[in-house]
């Protein structure tokens, strides 16, 4: 490995790779003060840069040591280390054999030639040093020789020399620099404001930085008015064609040039303007500087007979593709190159009304690529102009130019040098501002300038600062927050960390080589491959640490090649933070990506910045609240606001944990961060104490934020955690902002009280009576007692098997003749020989995931065993078939298995999308009702997986999968069956480092090869537009038995998706119900009343309540927002209604006091009435209403579920105090007051609908007869046919639809002629 360095400029260069080309050379004489320039006919080659340093150092790391060369150009060698002697050295070399900093010096490889540089052929230079020491080979002392050979590269960039050969006597270097590129003599002069550039076939066009008027320069006494390629305009120059004058006070202008004097020049890389006027010359030197963004001229010196200015400009630098990764002053980096497009280019239309046609042509980091409709100019341009109708195209700029950083964060890139414009007065050019945005957009045209100047603003995350940072010695610093991370405790000088992947092993170790040696390492590794027998360096071992936001990375390079397509293997861990885990256990495999390249994570507290925790329980008379669930070591709560551009991240008793999505402050516990610029975050709370009880309300209060303005007192936040039995999934919800504190509440059941004892209990009950079972996770009562059926169900498979069963109960007689039997079975229609397959019980049993049913003490089987029947209640899709099905006899074991589809065994289903900052990525298209996915194992064609996606799989005939599972392996390797791969009980994530969505199925089979874990499995979906919904593809397991699979899909892709219907005021859509929710039932024409405290509120929806426009207000009247100013929003899984505008406020974020509303399912509500929240007690500038309705419920939407919920409209409530705000009819639902209801009904309809009536009257008072399950099935069949078009009821019983109540309830069936995508309103 070689590495090279100029000493003088504190800047190191890499590592260039170059197959040498032998050259022919001639020698031409040249004196050694020749100021490093060579002179071949009409070109001259100027290499005076490169000798500007004292010396350049190569380095070359062999497996004998480390050798270091010092070479210098066109003098001796300055400033080298001792040992390095001699009055006209050129070349020096070091080795250290032993790695210990003991030096053998060869003094004098070569001394600087007198005959300076031979040329050779156009672009090749040799550079011989000679008579060095003198150096023995095969018994005959010679002179050690260097020779460096140049070659031309016209790249951008500093150059290097690089070691070809060093063999005996003779050291061989080529060096590829501009510096070896021809510049021809002549001087391009120009009595016009064109000139070529001196080094390329390009013009170069000044009218670029002619002024309007002009420009303006003071020295001491004296003011000088100048232009470029023009007159001074409007200036005192007195004189119609004078270019440049002085301007004394007291005196009269003196002209010091004019239009006509005007010529110019190029002087080595420096462009002159002169003005030969009389007895004087003014000239103004024009220099290019890649960054600049403006011009200015300076005064530079004057004499008797001359006077010079300066500029520095980029319109003459010659144009070449700019640089694109840029670092400021704190070590931030901004990385351009995503912008790059090597086909295609980014559009922009002109947005001025008179200018419509107009298209632009914008690349970035290179030139426009040539278009297939339209053409642009030739050239390395960056921006280009073509109109759609004129058929016309210019060049808006050159590539002259580097982004330069602005102080607000933004970044500029000029393009100059265009056509020219306006009649030749001005050369066009283009100005982008690019500002770092969370969301890619495109470039967005302003406007055009009077001096043709073409400005875009871009709204882009490359334009985002990515905070990294490169630490050696096993150490790196925040270049933020300026904590030092030391992963030097990792290192384990004993033995190395062994990891699998399930086919090899890896030994890795850090800080240093591995302990034991790796066979097939080419140096000292870090990381070792082990394929059986073999082994493989997986990368030399390093100490250099990589920050790059909030992950540190370490990267092992150069191991053993043959791998794959003759690559080199090399690998990178990740090191995650973990508050809790102290990383001894070494880190784990995460796979295995192109070109060998193996990837593992390590979570580690190592890899956290300082953060605090506390105590997360309190207990108050014998009751105990613990939060310790809720307090993370590994991630953090996320709130996002709705215009994504913020997110708030928490944890619970301790600081939030730092990641990529999670910049906070270090011992932050609550913080806002910025999400268009996500290094920029707000601490709004640390961790000083635990949890407390106020007036019976458990809080956790966040305290000492950053200084907040408005009120200068540190930021606060305060969390209300509420006891929520039925909270599967908990998380914040922001309510508000008030005197620089933040409200949140948490519904969780671990905000329930719970006895001292039974705190301390692990082994909650699973086993139910009487046909109920509670659920051991949030103790939800499952009722199975609807099911029973006396007569029993009926299922049978191919063979001839017919099984007859009950649920909680026995089957008549008149099916199963054996006293007390709930299963019963016999054989191809042979019913006169009935085998009883199970004694009745009513012992439900609760299993994450499923319930089920033992009936066992049936018939003798065998000699050993009796009949038995299981039968597992599974949660299935929404609109999959229910009932019974008999997936398998295993005739081991006696047993029948059966799978029972039903809503009964739904706690809740999981959500199957994902919110991101930008929109909502849906999965339930891929939700399979029927039939499952299925895909092979690529490597084991004998493997099949049956999957589908956040419910569990339909039934598989024969195949006697884990109940209620949502990934199957059939494998006949297993003797013990079908290994279930995991439920499917956890919402699907978003991966905000892959752009990808993740869900996991967990709590499968037990691992066959680690019999203490329980299997799971991971899919990943990824973005591939083309793929339509695809299909599920097998990749491996890993060492923790985690299947892992990915999935290529559109449905994951942000041009896929569809923003939603906003239909008209009050409705939204219900994904979930695939139609709108309507709340204007709920509205009134005198609205709602509510008494809190010593107010009395006004409240309406879909309408103003008071004073014609607002939506709530109160009896002094204070306004609480405006009805026209309100949002309707799925808040995560709740509703929420927010009016805003309404009276000032000082301590609210806004300015103005507001609304919202919550509205909550409940079948039993009615159409209900708000209820005031007690967070109302400690805020003021927000108004916050429950309200539990019917509205938001399916059944209220479908019109399933019992009439006797529906309330009577024209009664209305009355208003008692601030606790109970609305009357009770008998059956306890509220009472609402009368509705408006748009009728749009003709005379037709009414007759029709009074015969309905009149129909419908005697329809059910038959019904009320007889009230069978019959009758019941008649009721949903006249629903589904006066009621919603397009849709239709699954038919199942009202108390199986009661389970289904919540926000996030089940989805309603399709008819099959309708599609997905169209969406229809209530």
């Amino acid at each position: 490995m070689l590495l090279c360095k100029p000493v003088s400029k504190m800047f190191r260069l890499g590592v260039l790779s170059l197959t040498f080309s032998l050259l022919i050379m001639f020698v031409g004489a040249q004196s050694a003060d020749s100021q490093c320039k060579v002179v071949d006919g009409d070109r001259e080659y100027d290499l005076s840069e490169l000798a500007a340093q004292d010396y350049w150092e190569v380095i070359q790391h062999l497996h004998t040591g480390t050798k270091r060369y010092y070479l210098s150009l066109c003098h001796p060698l300055r400033n080298v280390p001792e040992g390095c002697a001699g009055n006209n050295t050129g070349v020096c070399a070091v080795h250290d054999p032993e790695g210990n900093g003991t030096n053998v010096f060869v003094s004098n490889r070569g001394q600087v030639p007198v005959a300076g540089f031979n040329s050779t052929e156009e672009g090749y230079f040799k550079y011989v040093y000679d008579s060095g020491e003198k150096c023995t080979v095969r018994g005959r002392d010679e002179n050690y020789t260097t020779s460096i050979f140049f070659m031309c590269h016209s790249e951008d960039g500093v150059s290097e020399p690089i070691l070809m050969n060093d063999k005996a006597c003779d050291l061989i270097f080529v060096w590829r620099s501009m510096a070896a590129c021809p510049k021809k003599l002549d001087a391009r002069n120009s009595t016009t404001c064109t000139v070529q550039f001196s080094n390329s076939d390009y013009v170069l066009n000044l009218h670029m930085l002619h002024k309007p008027t002009y420009y303006t320069v003071k020295r001491e006494n004296t003011t000088y008015e100048m232009n470029i390629c023009g007159p001074v305009t409007n200036g005192s120059c007195g004189k119609e064609d004078a270019t440049i004058c002085s301007v004394n006070s007291g005196s009269s202008p003196v002209i010091l040039g004019t239009t006509k004097d005007m010529l110019l020049e190029w002087k080595e890389e420096v462009l002159a303007l002169k003005y030969q006027h009389q007895n004087m010359t003014v000239k103004i030197e024009l220099h290019c500087d890649r960054t600049a963004t403006k011009t200015d001229i300076y005064f530079v010196e004057e004499n008797e007979t001359s006077l010079t200015f300066a500029v520095r400009t980029s319109s003459v630098c010659s144009p070449k593709r700019p640089q694109c990764v840029l670092e400021d002053e704190v070590g931030n980096v901004y990385d351009l190159r995503p912008l790059y497009k090597s086909q295609g280019n980014w559009e922009a239309l002109d947005t001025r009304h008179d200018h419509k046609d107009l298209l632009y042509h914008i690349n970035i980091c290179g030139q426009v690529n040539e278009g297939t409709h339209y053409h642009c100019p030739l050239g390395p341009i960056g921006t280009c102009q073509t109109s759609i109708g004129r058929q016309t195209a210019y060049n808006l700029g050159f590539l002259t130019s580097h982004p330069v950083l602005n102080q607000d964060g933004s970044i500029t890139i000029l393009y100059t040098g265009g056509d020219t414009c306006q009649d030749g007065q001005h050369t066009r050019s283009t100005r982008i501002n690019l500002v770092c945005n969370a969301v890619e957009h495109h470039p967005m045209f302003l406007e055009e300038t009077e001096t043709c100047e073409y400005v875009f603003n871009w709204l882009t995350p490359v334009a985002c600062p990515r905070h990294m940072a490169i630490g050696s010695s096993c150490k790196v610093v925040d270049p933020l927050y300026k904590y030092q991370y030391d992963l030097n405790p990792l290192r384990n000088s004993e033995k190395d960390y062994k990891i699998s992947d399930g086919e090899n092993d890896y030994l890795i170790n850090l800080c240093g080589p591995l302990v034991s040696p790796c066979t097939g390492e080419k140096g000292k590794s870090g990381v070792c491959q082990v394929k059986g027998s073999d082994e493989y360096s997986g990368g030399l071992a390093t100490s250099n640490v990589t920050f790059n936001k909030a992950m540190l990375i370490m990267n092992f390079n150069n191991g053993s090649g043959g791998c794959g397509d003759d690559n080199t293997r090399s690998s990178q861990i990740l090191f995650l933070c973990d508050q809790e885990e102290s990383g001894s256990d070494g880190p784990h495999f995460l796979h295995e990506g192109e070109n060998c390249i193996y990837h593992f994570f390590w979570r580690t507290i190592y890899a956290c910045p300082p953060f605090r925790v506390v105590d997360c329980r309190v207990t108050d008379n014998g009751m105990v609240y613990d939060l310790s669930e809720l307090s993370s070591t590994k991630m953090n709560e996320e709130y996002f606001i709705t215009d994504g551009s913020k997110k708030f991240v928490l944890n619970v008793c301790r600081s939030v944990v730092h990641s990529r999505t999670s910049r906070c402050p270090y011992t932050a516990a609550s913080c806002i961060v910025d999400l268009k610029h996500e290094n920029e975050s707000l601490n709004i709370g640390e961790v000083h104490s635990g949890p407390y009880l106020e007036n019976g309300i458990l809080k956790l209060k966040y305290t000492d934020g950053e200084i907040c303005e408005k009120k200068s007192k540190p930021y606060e936040t305060i969390i209300e955690f509420m006891c929520d039995k039925h909270e599967l999934y908990p998380y914040p919800q922001l309510i508000g902002e008030e005197d620089c504190t933040y409200f949140f509440e948490w519904k969780t059941p671990l905000a329930c009280p719970v006895s001292f004892e039974s705190s301390t209990s692990t082994t909650p009950s699973s086993i139910g009576k009487n046909c109920t079972v509670s659920s051991s996770i949030t103790d939800y009562v499952f009722n199975l007692n609807p099911l029973k059926n006396e007569t029993g169900y009926e299922v049978h498979n191919e063979n001839g098997l017919h099984l007859t069963l009950n649920v909680c109960a026995k089957v008549s007689k008149e099916k199963c003749p054996m006293e007390g039997t709930a299963a019963c079975s016999y054989m191809h229609n042979d019913n006169t020989s009935i085998i009883n397959a199970g004694n009745a019980n009513a012992h439900l049993q609760f299993r994450p995931g499923f319930l089920f049913l033992s009936y066992t003490g049936g018939d003798q089987c065998n000699n050993t065993v009796k009949r038995s029947t299981i039968i597992s209640f599974i949660c299935g899709a929404e609109n999959a078939m229910k009932g019974p099905v008999l997936v398998h006899d295993d005739l081991d074991l006696c047993t029948y298995f059966v799978n029972w589809y039903t809503d009964l065994a739904c706690e809740r289903r999981i959500n199957c999308f994902v919110d991101t900052a930008k929109h909502r990525i849906d999965l339930t298209p891929l939700i399979r009702a029927t039939g499952n996915y299925e895909t092979l194992n690529p490597e084991n064609s004998k493997e099949k997986f049956y999957m589908n996606v956040c419910r569990p799989l339909n039934p598989i005939i024969g195949l006697n999968c884990q109940p209620g599972t949502a990934a199957c392996l059939s494998t006949p390797s297993i003797e013990t069956g079908p290994l279930g791969l995991g439920h499917p009980l956890v919402t699907p994530t978003y991966m905000y480092e892959t752009d990808s969505v993740q869900i996991i199925y967990i709590h499968g089979s037990s691992c066959t090869s680690k019999p203490d874990y329980s299997i799971s499995s991971r899919i990943e979906f990824i973005c591939n537009l083309s793929a339509g919904k695809g299909n599920p593809v097998f990749k491996k397991m890993t060492h923790d038995c985690q299947y892992l699979f990915e999935w290529s899909t559109s449905l994951v892709c942000e041009d896929s998706h569809i923003a939603p219907d906003p239909g008209p005021v009050c409705q939204i859509k219900y994904d979930a119900a695939k139609t709108n929710v309507d709340l204007k039932p709920l509205r009134q024409s005198e609205g709602y009343t509510v008494n809190f405290g010593n107010k009395i509120y006004k409240i309406n929806v879909c309408g103003p309540a008071c004073n014609q426009s607002q939506g709530v207000c109160t009896s002094d009247g204070d306004n609480y927002g405006l009805s026209n100013k309100s949002e309707l929003k799925w808040d995560y899984d709740q509703l929420k209604l927010t009016y805003y505008g309404g009276s000032p406020c000082n301590e609210a974020l806004s300015g103005f006091k507001t609304t919202s509303i919550y509205f909550e399912c409940d079948m039993n509500a009615g159409f209900g009435h708000p209820v005031a929240d007690r967070f109302m007690e400690i805020i003021h500038c927000v108004a916050i209403f429950r309200w539990k309705t019917n509205v938001t419920c399916i059944e209220g939407i479908y019109g399933t579920g019992n009439d006797e919920n529906v309330p009577d409209v024209t009664e209305k409530p009355s208003i008692n105090d601030g606790t109970d705000n609305s009357s009770k009819n008998q059956s306890g639902a509220a009472v609402p007051q009368k509705s408006e209801v748009d009728k749009p009904y003709s005379a037709l309809t009414a007759v029709v609908a009074s015969l309905l009536v009149v129909s419908g009257t005697v329809f059910v008072a038959v019904l009320i007869l007889f009230k069978s399950e019959r009758g019941q099935r008649v009721v949903a069949s006249a629903r589904r046919l006066f009621g919603i078009r397009g849709y239709t009821d699954i038919g199942q019983p009202g108390s199986e639809n009661s389970t289904l109540l919540g926000t996030t309830s089940s989805v309603r069936v399709f008819r099959v002629d309708d599609s997905d995508d169209d969406l229809l309103r209530v």
